[in-house]
């Protein structure tokens, strides 16, 4: 009876806001992430919803970088009424408590009227954002993390699906002895390989040590269990994946697969609709589950899941707040659940959806969720806090490339568990990691500084020179300089000034960008400066990027600019070449190089490899399978992208600067009998040094900045040791929401910029006059 009263009080309420509604028409806005499925589906769910509410709008729009977008309005404190976007950090925002708590509603009726809201989806689907038992993120998709497999090969060769690790194992000798691989990963992704350690340790731990884990409980990294299953991912990645993994994306993994070269793949249910119009029209898809160990406490059929949630913003307007929910209610109505299904070819997180709905390449996912009698789920994974997070993004890399043992990844994450628990009991605490590096830093500033207003205070000591001549107009007045700047300078102080003198005082302070700012004091600098370890390895990185491309780049594009201007042969010609990766931009040229840089079939190992056949060299055709975008060598990677990026900027710069050059110069040169060379040492080089400073500045200041070839190429997830300060000031920015902290990132990346140019445009300018 008193569920029948539940469901009374939910339908008045309804009702309710359909009343209201119907009085004064409103908007809600839904931005909503368009990955893997698109927004297509969502968008007519909405135009469904406004026939059925009169006065309802929804505002439904989105892209696959809509989490970006989301995350300046959540700090910006513009919240839109719900979103889907996944990778906002959802623990601060709940934290907080700006998403609304949905356990009251789902108490009541689903969409259709015949059943607990609640009692309509999947098991397991909605814990993945269960917080202190409320229910902060409705699931619709149903991602379920699967071993797809080639059913046509494996029925050619009489193998069968595994059921434990032991007959993995032994299924991946069959495969090998077949000339194959067994599985195909990607290395720069590591939720993939990540689903083996999953997978196991969730089957030999159980729920309840699942969550402990999770939860940072103390030792739980430490269990015998878990390093048990790192030790099984290791020997998976050391055997039996594809090689050159370690430099592939996911999504040349499953291409990797269809294309016959593995047997077996990792990936969600999203693999179907992912690859649509790349998947062979012929190709049998099959899907098994995680095998499971002998000793194993969790059900054998228990699958590993998760799901894209919509979060409801608490905003504090109830007939909105009530109207959203009432749409998330109509979105997973059994009626639209099918049509996802039929849509996108993809599972949902709502039961009564039938098998018919689903295409045959589906139909072997949809029956392993049905068979189902629990579920994990792993959003919160990708959650953990940023010092655990950024352990494990590491850790992964070592781990499964054999640097390090199943007992040293786990004390790492152990470790870097209890520095978390320790700042969360210890906020104003700073473990001194650094104290010397940080220190030589803080001198090394401090010198530049003193040595800039030192040669600033003699130059004024100085008797100020004579003016040869005075222009005929006379000096300019003071009112009339102002009417010139002023507008000018007024725009760009409100503009740029104001607002960066406002985020420097943000430095000062913790804040998340949703709550109340405390004042911290130089916390966040001591914290970057003698506790962080990725701000030293970003640090590293970008005085690489600093030092490295000006050793190559400056001589190439300098020896470029001098033969173009001696007249070489196709000189226009190489001028318009050399240029033209400069008019692609950063971002795309980057994508370019990603697909240039695969393992398999990318244009650098195939060009490689064929040279070294051509060559009879076989050091050449060692770079069969190459990882170029693998942790250890992304840097020497980056290389190539730098000098074709940046070597046609800086010859225009060069090559400007000497045909300002008098001819006549060259001339008198030539009839002294000086070779070019000496020409090029005596006349050309001294004329245009200041154009080199110019030049030189700009590499530092690309090197400093560097940012978005990190971030593509390490698909937007960066592990610790490849972070410049770009990437870390973004990440701290906008996956860990920790304002201040990233705030003191960008006052650090600015000292150094301005050091760096200073010093730079001082030295080049004092070998300028000696000379």
């Amino acid at each position: 009876m008193g569920s029948w009263l539940r469901r009374i009080f939910f339908g008045a309420l309804l009702m309710l806001a359909l009343g209201v509604t119907g009085r004064a028409g409103v908007t809600l806005d839904l931005p909503v992430f368009a990955g893997g499925y698109g927004t297509a589906f969502y968008e007519e769910t909405a135009r469904q919803f406004e026939a059925l509410r009169p006065g309802v709008k929804i505002n439904l729009y989105g892209d696959p970088r809509i989490d970006d977008k989301v995350r300046v309005r959540i700090i910006a404190g513009n919240y839109p009424d719900a979103t889907n976007a996944p990778y906002v950090p959802w623990p601060t925002v709940i934290r907080a408590g700006r998403v609304l708590d949905l356990k009251p509603w789902l108490d009541g009726p689903n969409w259709e009227g015949d059943a607990r809201w609640r009692d309509t989806f999947q098991p397991g689907a909605l814990d993945s954002w269960r917080v202190d038992e409320h229910v902060c993120g409705l699931p619709f998709t149903y991602s379920c993390w699967t071993i797809f497999y080639n059913k046509a090969l494996f029925r050619e060769h009489g193998w069968s699906e595994p059921h434990t690790w032991d007959e993995f194992f032994s299924l991946c000798e069959k495969i090998h002895a077949a000339g194959l691989a067994p599985l195909s990963l990607p290395g720069t992704s590591w939720l993939y390989p990540d689903a083996f350690l999953r997978a196991a340790y969730h089957n030999l731990a159980g729920e309840t040590d699942w969550r402990a884990l999770n939860n940072l409980a103390p030792g739980a990294r430490l269990d015998p269990r878990y390093m048990r299953s790192a030790e099984l991912l290791q020997r998976i990645m050391q055997q039996d994946v594809l090689p050159g993994w370690e430099g592939e994306t996911h999504t040349g993994a499953e291409l990797a697969f269809l294309q016959g070269r593995a047997a077996m793949t990792v990936s969600g249910s999203w693999l179907v609709n992912e690859m649509k119009g790349k998947m062979p029209a012929d190709f049998e898809l099959g899907a098994m589950n995680f095998p499971v160990f002998p000793d194993g406490t969790a059900d054998p059929t228990t699958i590993q899941t998760g799901a894209d949630c919509f979060f409801v913003f608490a905003t504090g307007d109830a007939r909105r707040e009530r109207l959203t929910v009432d749409f998330l209610r109509f979105l997973t109505s059994r009626a639209r659940a099918e049509a996802f299904v039929r849509f996108t070819d993809s599972p949902v997180a709502v039961r009564g959806v039938p098998d018919a709905a689903y295409s045959v390449r589906m139909r072997d996912t949809a029956a392993m969720i049905a068979r189902a009698k629990a579920a994990f789920n792993m959003p919160q994974v990708m959650m953990q806090p940023p010092a655990v997070r950024q352990a494990l993004i590491g850790g992964s890399q070592l781990l499964t490339t054999g640097q390090i043992t199943p007992r040293q990844f786990a004390e790492r994450l152990e470790a870097a568990a209890a520095t978390d628990r320790m700042h969360a009991a210890a906020p104003d605490r700073v473990q001194m990691n650094h104290p010397l590096a940080g220190g030589a830093l803080l001198g090394a500033l401090g010198v530049i500084v003193s040595w800039a207003l030192w040669r600033r205070w003699r130059r004024r000591a100085l008797p100020a020179p004579a003016a040869d001549h005075e222009s005929y107009l006379g000096r300019l007045r003071a009112p009339v300089a102002l009417g010139f700047v002023g507008p000018a300078f007024l725009l760009y102080a409100v503009l740029v000034l104001l607002p960066g003198a406002v985020s420097f005082t943000w430095a000062f302070t913790n804040w998340d960008g949703i709550g109340p700012r405390s004042w911290a004091g130089w916390f966040n600098f001591k914290w970057l400066l003698f506790e962080s370890d990725p701000f030293w390895f970003a640090l590293g990185n970008n005085l690489y990027l600093v030092a490295v491309p000006t050793l190559i780049v400056v001589p190439v594009s300098l020896l470029l600019a001098a033969l173009i201007h001696r007249g070489v042969w196709g000189a226009r010609t190489f001028r318009v070449v050399l240029l033209f990766p400069n008019l692609l931009g950063g971002i795309a040229a980057t994508l370019l190089w990603m697909s240039a840089y695969e393992p398999h079939g990318g244009l650098v190992n195939t060009a490689l490899v064929a040279l070294g056949r051509a060559l009879h060299c076989d050091w050449l055709r060692s770079f069969a399978d190459f990882p170029w975008l693998a942790q250890d060598h992304l840097y020497a990677a980056l290389i190539p992208i730098y000098i074709w990026l940046s070597c046609g900027f800086n010859l225009i710069l060069y090559l400007a600067a000497m045909e300002g050059i008098d001819p006549q110069l060259y001339e008198a040169a030539e009839l002294d009998g000086a070779p070019a060379w000496r020409q090029f040492f005596t006349i050309t080089l001294p004329l245009i040094w200041e154009m080199l400073a110019i030049s030189a500045v700009f590499i530092v200041i690309g090197g400093l900045n560097a940012f978005e070839m990190i971030w593509l190429l390490t698909s937007q997830d960066p592990a610790a040791g490849v972070h410049t300060l770009g990437t870390l000031l973004v990440a701290t920015m906008f996956k860990d929401f920790a304002i201040g902290r990233a705030t003191a990132i960008a006052v650090v990346m600015f000292a150094l910029v301005f050091a760096a140019s200073a010093a730079i445009l001082r030295l080049l300018k004092r070998e300028a006059v000696e000379n």
